[in-house]
Protein backbone atom coordinates (compact mmCIF):
# COMPACT_ATOMS: atom_id res chain seq x y z
CA UNK A 1 0.00 0.00 0.00
CA UNK A 2 2.88 2.35 0.80
CA UNK A 3 4.46 1.69 -2.61
CA UNK A 4 1.15 2.43 -4.35
CA UNK A 5 0.90 5.76 -2.53
CA UNK A 6 4.43 6.72 -3.61
CA UNK A 7 3.66 5.82 -7.22
CA UNK A 8 0.56 8.00 -7.23
CA UNK A 9 2.56 10.95 -5.91
CA UNK A 10 5.25 10.42 -8.52
CA UNK A 11 2.64 10.35 -11.28
CA UNK A 12 1.25 13.65 -10.04
CA UNK A 13 4.75 15.15 -10.23
CA UNK A 14 4.79 14.27 -13.94
CA UNK A 15 1.18 14.69 -15.07
CA UNK A 16 -1.55 17.00 -13.90
CA UNK A 17 -3.66 20.08 -14.40
CA UNK A 18 -0.85 22.56 -13.69
CA UNK A 19 0.59 21.98 -17.17
CA UNK A 20 -2.48 23.34 -18.96
CA UNK A 21 -2.86 26.09 -16.37
CA UNK A 22 0.75 27.20 -16.99
CA UNK A 23 0.22 27.11 -20.76
CA UNK A 24 -2.99 29.13 -20.45
CA UNK A 25 -1.32 31.77 -18.27
CA UNK A 26 1.64 32.03 -20.64
CA UNK A 27 -0.72 32.31 -23.62
CA UNK A 28 -2.59 35.13 -21.88
CA UNK A 29 0.66 36.94 -21.09
CA UNK A 30 1.92 36.83 -24.69
CA UNK A 31 -1.44 37.34 -26.34
CA UNK A 32 -1.09 34.41 -28.76
CA UNK A 33 -3.55 31.70 -29.79
CA UNK A 34 -1.45 28.62 -29.01
CA UNK A 35 1.32 27.65 -26.58
CA UNK A 36 2.83 24.20 -25.97
CA UNK A 37 5.21 23.43 -23.10
CA UNK A 38 8.12 21.08 -23.87
CA UNK A 39 11.38 19.98 -22.25
CA UNK A 40 13.73 22.60 -23.74
CA UNK A 41 14.04 25.50 -26.13
CA UNK A 42 16.02 23.34 -28.56
CA UNK A 43 13.36 20.65 -28.60
CA UNK A 44 10.76 23.38 -29.16
CA UNK A 45 12.67 24.61 -32.21
CA UNK A 46 13.05 21.13 -33.69
CA UNK A 47 9.33 20.40 -33.29
CA UNK A 48 8.50 23.68 -35.02
CA UNK A 49 10.83 22.97 -37.95
CA UNK A 50 9.55 19.43 -38.43
CA UNK A 51 5.89 20.41 -38.45
CA UNK A 52 6.52 23.37 -40.76
CA UNK A 53 7.66 20.73 -43.22
CA UNK A 54 11.41 21.37 -43.23
CA UNK A 55 13.60 18.37 -44.00
CA UNK A 56 17.25 17.44 -43.87
CA UNK A 57 19.59 19.68 -45.87
CA UNK A 58 17.03 22.49 -46.04
CA UNK A 59 18.77 25.82 -45.46
CA UNK A 60 17.89 27.90 -42.41
CA UNK A 61 19.26 31.42 -41.98
CA UNK A 62 20.36 32.82 -38.63
CA UNK A 63 22.74 35.37 -37.19
CA UNK A 64 26.42 34.44 -37.19
CA UNK A 65 26.85 36.22 -33.85
CA UNK A 66 24.80 33.91 -31.69
CA UNK A 67 24.53 31.55 -28.75
CA UNK A 68 25.99 28.29 -30.03
CA UNK A 69 23.18 25.96 -28.89
CA UNK A 70 20.73 26.64 -31.74
CA UNK A 71 23.11 26.17 -34.71
CA UNK A 72 24.54 23.05 -33.06
CA UNK A 73 21.03 21.62 -32.76
CA UNK A 74 20.35 22.39 -36.44
CA UNK A 75 23.50 20.60 -37.55
CA UNK A 76 22.77 17.60 -35.33
CA UNK A 77 19.35 17.24 -36.94
CA UNK A 78 20.71 17.46 -40.50
CA UNK A 79 19.64 21.01 -41.36
CA UNK A 80 22.00 23.41 -43.13
CA UNK A 81 22.53 26.67 -41.21
CA UNK A 82 23.33 29.73 -43.33
CA UNK A 83 24.98 32.41 -41.24
CA UNK A 84 24.23 36.09 -41.82
CA UNK A 85 26.55 38.72 -40.43
CA UNK A 86 25.51 40.92 -37.52
CA UNK A 87 24.75 44.62 -37.57
CA UNK A 88 27.55 46.73 -36.08
CA UNK A 89 25.15 48.95 -34.11
CA UNK A 90 22.50 46.50 -32.85
CA UNK A 91 24.66 43.31 -32.57
CA UNK A 92 21.66 41.44 -34.05
CA UNK A 93 21.23 39.84 -37.48
CA UNK A 94 21.75 42.47 -40.20
CA UNK A 95 18.57 42.67 -42.33
CA UNK A 96 20.54 44.28 -45.16
CA UNK A 97 22.57 41.10 -45.65
CA UNK A 98 19.77 38.52 -45.56
CA UNK A 99 18.49 38.77 -49.12
CA UNK A 100 21.88 38.19 -50.71
CA UNK A 101 22.15 34.76 -49.05
CA UNK A 102 18.72 33.42 -50.01
CA UNK A 103 18.51 30.66 -52.64
CA UNK A 104 15.93 28.04 -53.64
CA UNK A 105 16.94 25.71 -50.77
CA UNK A 106 16.36 28.41 -48.13
CA UNK A 107 13.20 27.68 -46.15
CA UNK A 108 13.29 29.71 -42.93
CA UNK A 109 14.93 32.46 -40.89
CA UNK A 110 15.56 32.03 -37.17
CA UNK A 111 15.58 35.41 -35.44
CA UNK A 112 17.52 35.30 -32.18
CA UNK A 113 16.86 38.29 -29.93
CA UNK A 114 20.37 38.19 -28.48
CA UNK A 115 20.83 39.54 -24.93
CA UNK A 116 17.07 40.24 -24.86
CA UNK A 117 17.24 43.01 -27.45
CA UNK A 118 14.61 42.85 -30.22
CA UNK A 119 15.78 42.40 -33.81
CA UNK A 120 14.45 44.69 -36.56
CA UNK A 121 11.52 42.43 -37.31
CA UNK A 122 9.59 44.60 -39.77
CA UNK A 123 12.44 44.52 -42.28
CA UNK A 124 12.97 40.79 -41.80
CA UNK A 125 9.28 39.92 -42.07
CA UNK A 126 9.06 41.88 -45.31
CA UNK A 127 12.00 39.96 -46.82
CA UNK A 128 10.56 36.65 -45.63
CA UNK A 129 7.16 37.39 -47.15
CA UNK A 130 8.67 38.25 -50.54
CA UNK A 131 10.69 35.01 -50.58
CA UNK A 132 8.07 32.75 -48.96
CA UNK A 133 10.21 31.97 -45.91
CA UNK A 134 9.08 31.03 -42.41
CA UNK A 135 10.16 33.34 -39.59
CA UNK A 136 10.88 31.62 -36.26
CA UNK A 137 11.71 33.74 -33.24
CA UNK A 138 14.31 32.48 -30.80
CA UNK A 139 13.04 34.37 -27.77
CA UNK A 140 15.07 32.42 -25.20
CA UNK A 141 16.69 35.67 -24.05
CA UNK A 142 13.82 38.05 -24.68
CA UNK A 143 10.85 37.18 -22.47
CA UNK A 144 9.20 40.53 -21.78
CA UNK A 145 10.92 42.46 -24.59
CA UNK A 146 8.78 44.48 -26.99
CA UNK A 147 9.06 45.25 -30.69
CA UNK A 148 6.72 48.03 -31.86
CA UNK A 149 4.25 47.31 -29.09
CA UNK A 150 4.26 43.51 -29.49
CA UNK A 151 5.99 41.02 -27.22
CA UNK A 152 8.87 39.21 -28.88
CA UNK A 153 8.27 35.54 -29.61
CA UNK A 154 4.69 36.22 -30.68
CA UNK A 155 5.37 38.07 -33.94
CA UNK A 156 6.75 35.51 -36.43
CA UNK A 157 5.19 32.28 -37.74
CA UNK A 158 6.25 30.64 -34.49
CA UNK A 159 8.52 31.34 -31.55
CA UNK A 160 10.12 29.49 -28.69
CA UNK A 161 11.32 30.24 -25.16
CA UNK A 162 13.69 28.56 -22.74
CA UNK A 163 13.09 28.05 -19.02
CA UNK A 164 16.52 26.94 -17.88
CA UNK A 165 19.89 28.33 -16.84
CA UNK A 166 19.74 32.02 -15.98
CA UNK A 167 16.44 32.68 -17.76
CA UNK A 168 13.80 34.91 -16.16
CA UNK A 169 11.58 31.85 -15.69
CA UNK A 170 13.59 28.82 -14.60
CA UNK A 171 11.84 25.47 -14.25
CA UNK A 172 15.22 23.64 -14.12
CA UNK A 173 14.79 22.69 -17.75
CA UNK A 174 11.95 23.36 -20.13
CA UNK A 175 10.73 25.46 -23.00
CA UNK A 176 7.64 26.80 -24.70
CA UNK A 177 6.40 26.87 -28.30
CA UNK A 178 4.17 29.81 -29.22
CA UNK A 179 2.25 30.44 -32.45
CA UNK A 180 -0.92 31.93 -33.88
CA UNK A 181 -1.15 29.02 -36.35
CA UNK A 182 -3.74 26.65 -34.86
CA UNK A 183 -3.06 23.89 -37.40
CA UNK A 184 0.68 23.99 -36.68
CA UNK A 185 -0.02 23.76 -32.95
CA UNK A 186 -2.32 20.76 -33.47
CA UNK A 187 0.37 18.92 -35.43
CA UNK A 188 3.01 19.68 -32.79
CA UNK A 189 0.75 18.41 -29.99
CA UNK A 190 0.14 15.18 -31.93
CA UNK A 191 3.89 14.74 -32.44
CA UNK A 192 4.59 15.46 -28.76
CA UNK A 193 2.38 12.52 -27.73
CA UNK A 194 5.10 10.19 -29.09
CA UNK A 195 7.58 11.33 -26.43
CA UNK A 196 7.91 10.28 -22.79
CA UNK A 197 7.87 12.22 -19.55
CA UNK A 198 11.20 12.24 -17.70
CA UNK A 199 11.69 9.83 -14.84
CA UNK A 200 10.49 11.37 -11.59
CA UNK A 201 13.81 10.75 -9.85
CA UNK A 202 15.70 12.52 -12.66
CA UNK A 203 13.32 15.46 -12.48
CA UNK A 204 13.72 15.81 -8.72
CA UNK A 205 17.50 15.45 -9.03
CA UNK A 206 17.65 18.21 -11.63
CA UNK A 207 15.55 20.49 -9.45
CA UNK A 208 17.88 19.91 -6.50
CA UNK A 209 20.89 20.72 -8.71
CA UNK A 210 19.19 23.96 -9.75
CA UNK A 211 18.57 24.93 -6.14
CA UNK A 212 22.16 24.15 -5.14
CA UNK A 213 23.42 26.24 -8.05
CA UNK A 214 21.24 29.18 -6.96
CA UNK A 215 22.59 28.88 -3.39
CA UNK A 216 26.17 28.84 -4.70
CA UNK A 217 25.43 32.09 -6.57
CA UNK A 218 23.85 33.75 -3.56
CA UNK A 219 25.53 37.08 -2.83
CA UNK A 220 27.01 36.01 0.51
CA UNK A 221 28.41 32.68 -0.71
CA UNK A 222 29.73 34.19 -3.93
CA UNK A 223 31.40 37.05 -2.04
CA UNK A 224 33.11 34.70 0.42
CA UNK A 225 33.95 31.78 -1.90
CA UNK A 226 33.02 32.25 -5.57
CA UNK A 227 34.62 35.66 -6.09
CA UNK A 228 38.06 34.75 -4.62
CA UNK A 229 38.10 31.63 -6.82
CA UNK A 230 37.16 33.64 -9.93
CA UNK A 231 39.83 36.24 -9.11
CA UNK A 232 42.50 33.57 -8.70
CA UNK A 233 41.53 31.76 -11.91
CA UNK A 234 41.59 35.00 -13.89
CA UNK A 235 45.36 35.12 -13.36
CA UNK A 236 45.52 32.06 -15.62
CA UNK A 237 42.98 33.50 -18.12
CA UNK A 238 40.33 31.08 -16.87
CA UNK A 239 36.67 31.88 -16.27
CA UNK A 240 34.80 29.56 -13.85
CA UNK A 241 31.55 30.19 -15.74
CA UNK A 242 33.10 29.05 -19.02
CA UNK A 243 34.47 25.92 -17.36
CA UNK A 244 31.07 25.22 -15.82
CA UNK A 245 29.37 25.64 -19.21
CA UNK A 246 31.81 23.19 -20.83
CA UNK A 247 30.85 20.44 -18.39
CA UNK A 248 27.75 18.44 -19.33
CA UNK A 249 25.55 19.31 -16.40
CA UNK A 250 22.62 17.02 -17.06
CA UNK A 251 21.58 14.66 -19.83
CA UNK A 252 17.93 15.35 -19.03
CA UNK A 253 18.17 18.92 -20.33
CA UNK A 254 19.26 17.62 -23.76
CA UNK A 255 16.61 14.92 -24.12
CA UNK A 256 13.38 15.26 -26.08
CA UNK A 257 10.79 14.91 -23.33
CA UNK A 258 7.42 16.15 -22.15
CA UNK A 259 6.99 19.08 -19.79
CA UNK A 260 5.88 18.03 -16.30
CA UNK A 261 3.35 19.06 -13.69
CA UNK A 262 6.06 19.96 -11.18
CA UNK A 263 7.76 22.26 -13.69
CA UNK A 264 4.44 23.88 -14.54
CA UNK A 265 3.79 24.58 -10.86
CA UNK A 266 7.21 26.22 -10.57
CA UNK A 267 6.51 28.24 -13.71
CA UNK A 268 3.15 29.44 -12.41
CA UNK A 269 4.73 30.75 -9.22
CA UNK A 270 7.27 32.70 -11.27
CA UNK A 271 4.66 34.06 -13.68
CA UNK A 272 3.02 35.73 -10.69
CA UNK A 273 6.01 38.06 -10.31
CA UNK A 274 7.23 38.11 -13.94
CA UNK A 275 6.22 41.68 -14.78
CA UNK A 276 7.70 42.98 -11.54
CA UNK A 277 11.04 41.25 -12.18
CA UNK A 278 11.28 42.48 -15.76
CA UNK A 279 10.41 46.03 -14.72
CA UNK A 280 13.09 45.94 -12.02
CA UNK A 281 15.75 44.85 -14.50
CA UNK A 282 14.66 47.53 -16.99
CA UNK A 283 14.94 50.16 -14.25
CA UNK A 284 18.43 48.93 -13.36
CA UNK A 285 19.46 49.10 -17.03
CA UNK A 286 18.00 52.60 -17.43
CA UNK A 287 19.90 53.81 -14.37
CA UNK A 288 23.13 52.28 -15.68
CA UNK A 289 22.74 53.83 -19.13
CA UNK A 290 21.97 57.19 -17.53
CA UNK A 291 25.24 57.10 -15.57
CA UNK A 292 27.45 55.71 -18.35
CA UNK A 293 29.83 57.97 -20.23
CA UNK A 294 28.43 58.60 -23.72
CA UNK A 295 31.71 57.43 -25.24
CA UNK A 296 31.05 53.86 -24.07
CA UNK A 297 29.45 51.79 -26.83
CA UNK A 298 26.20 49.94 -26.12
CA UNK A 299 23.84 48.40 -28.70
CA UNK A 300 21.18 50.49 -30.41
CA UNK A 301 17.64 49.35 -29.60
CA UNK A 302 15.21 49.58 -32.56
CA UNK A 303 12.74 52.45 -32.56
CA UNK A 304 9.53 51.92 -30.52
CA UNK A 305 11.08 48.80 -28.94
CA UNK A 306 12.15 47.75 -25.44
CA UNK A 307 14.80 45.27 -24.35
CA UNK A 308 14.34 43.23 -21.19
CA UNK A 309 18.14 43.54 -20.67
CA UNK A 310 18.58 39.83 -20.07
CA UNK A 311 22.26 40.72 -20.42
CA UNK A 312 24.03 44.05 -20.88
CA UNK A 313 26.72 43.81 -23.58
CA UNK A 314 29.73 46.12 -23.41
CA UNK A 315 32.12 46.48 -26.35
CA UNK A 316 35.80 46.42 -25.35
CA UNK A 317 39.17 46.84 -27.06
CA UNK A 318 40.58 43.79 -25.27
CA UNK A 319 37.90 41.77 -23.54
CA UNK A 320 40.26 39.53 -21.56
CA UNK A 321 42.02 42.52 -20.01
CA UNK A 322 38.71 44.30 -19.46
CA UNK A 323 37.32 41.13 -17.84
CA UNK A 324 40.23 41.02 -15.39
CA UNK A 325 40.04 44.73 -14.59
CA UNK A 326 36.32 44.49 -13.85
CA UNK A 327 36.83 41.38 -11.76
CA UNK A 328 39.38 43.20 -9.61
CA UNK A 329 36.68 45.80 -8.95
CA UNK A 330 34.30 43.04 -7.81
CA UNK A 331 32.33 42.91 -11.08
CA UNK A 332 31.97 39.55 -12.80
CA UNK A 333 31.04 39.23 -16.49
CA UNK A 334 30.69 36.64 -19.26
CA UNK A 335 33.65 36.32 -21.61
CA UNK A 336 32.16 34.13 -24.32
CA UNK A 337 28.38 33.97 -23.96
CA UNK A 338 27.96 34.45 -27.72
CA UNK A 339 30.42 33.83 -30.53
CA UNK A 340 30.80 33.83 -34.31
CA UNK A 341 29.03 30.54 -34.99
CA UNK A 342 29.94 30.47 -38.67
CA UNK A 343 33.02 28.42 -37.76
CA UNK A 344 30.64 25.45 -37.57
CA UNK A 345 30.28 25.37 -41.36
CA UNK A 346 33.87 26.17 -42.22
CA UNK A 347 34.76 29.09 -44.39
CA UNK A 348 31.96 31.62 -43.78
CA UNK A 349 33.20 35.22 -43.63
CA UNK A 350 31.28 37.42 -41.21
CA UNK A 351 33.60 40.24 -40.11
CA UNK A 352 31.17 42.01 -37.77
CA UNK A 353 30.34 38.76 -35.95
CA UNK A 354 34.06 38.04 -35.62
CA UNK A 355 34.68 41.53 -34.28
CA UNK A 356 31.84 41.23 -31.74
CA UNK A 357 33.13 37.84 -30.67
CA UNK A 358 36.53 39.38 -29.93
CA UNK A 359 35.19 42.46 -28.15
CA UNK A 360 31.89 41.85 -26.30
CA UNK A 361 31.70 41.30 -22.56
CA UNK A 362 28.20 40.50 -21.27
CA UNK A 363 27.19 41.82 -17.85
CA UNK A 364 24.42 40.28 -15.79
CA UNK A 365 22.05 42.76 -14.15
CA UNK A 366 20.51 41.15 -11.04
CA UNK A 367 16.93 42.15 -10.32
CA UNK A 368 17.82 43.34 -6.83
CA UNK A 369 20.68 45.72 -7.67
CA UNK A 370 20.45 48.84 -5.53
CA UNK A 371 20.95 52.31 -7.00
CA UNK A 372 24.29 52.78 -5.25
CA UNK A 373 25.47 49.49 -6.75
CA UNK A 374 24.40 50.61 -10.22
CA UNK A 375 26.30 53.86 -9.74
CA UNK A 376 29.38 51.90 -8.64
CA UNK A 377 29.12 49.71 -11.75
CA UNK A 378 28.79 52.74 -14.00
CA UNK A 379 31.73 54.49 -12.35
CA UNK A 380 33.84 51.35 -12.74
CA UNK A 381 33.03 51.21 -16.44
CA UNK A 382 33.57 54.94 -16.92
CA UNK A 383 36.96 54.60 -15.24
CA UNK A 384 37.91 51.96 -17.81
CA UNK A 385 36.97 54.10 -20.80
CA UNK A 386 40.39 53.54 -22.34
CA UNK A 387 39.64 49.81 -22.54
CA UNK A 388 36.12 50.20 -23.87
CA UNK A 389 34.95 51.18 -27.36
Amino acid sequence: MIMIGIQVNFNYILKGHFIKKFEDRFKEYLGVREVIAVSSGRFALLLILKKLGLGQNDKIMLSAYNFAGVPKALLQEGYFPVFVDADQKTYQIDPQQIEGKIDKETKAIIITHIFGQPCELDKILDIAKRHNLFVIEDAAHSLGSYYCGKLTGAIGDAGFFSFTGTKTINTSFGGMIVTNNTDLARQIREELQKFDFPKAKDLIKQRLITRIYSWLNHRLFYSLVGYPIALLMSVFDLDPLEIFKSIRRSDIAEQKLRFTNLQALLGLKQLDCLNDLICKRKRVAAQLINHLDSAISIPRVPRDSESNYFMFPIKTKDKKKAFKKLLKKGIDSNLNYCCDCSYMVGNSYNPVAQSLCRSILALNLPFDLQEQEVVYLAEALNGMKAWLN
